[in-house]
């Protein structure tokens, strides 16, 4: 079963907004409980990156442009990413 949200409504970003306030405290809630880690962290990271594109596409508005500008953040997102997993994944010698 998959949960469809519905587009271009005030009921579909208020959804998205409790879903990242609700990822916020997830990850809030693994550093509480002191869950930690090269997986924790790259969990985490993930998080916040899917978040970005989150905000990017419902309010930022790119969820309904096509071209060079849903590219730019997507890519831009997927590169730090990538570049932060990397460090990290290369200091915990794993």
């Amino acid at each position: 079963m998959s949960v469809r949200i519905p587009s271009s409504s005030a009921l579909g970003a208020g959804l998205v907004y409790l879903l990242l306030v609700g990822l916020t405290f997830f990850t809030w809630g693994m550093a509480v409980a002191g869950i930690h880690g090269l997986w924790a962290t790259l969990l985490v990271l993930f998080v916040a990156l899917f978040k970005g594109q989150m905000v990017a596409d419902w309010f930022m508005g790119l969820r309904e442009v096509h071209g060079l500008w849903r590219w730019v953040l997507t890519l831009w997102l997927f590169l730090v990413g990538a570049l932060v997993s990397t460090a990290f994944v290369m200091v915990s010698g794993g």
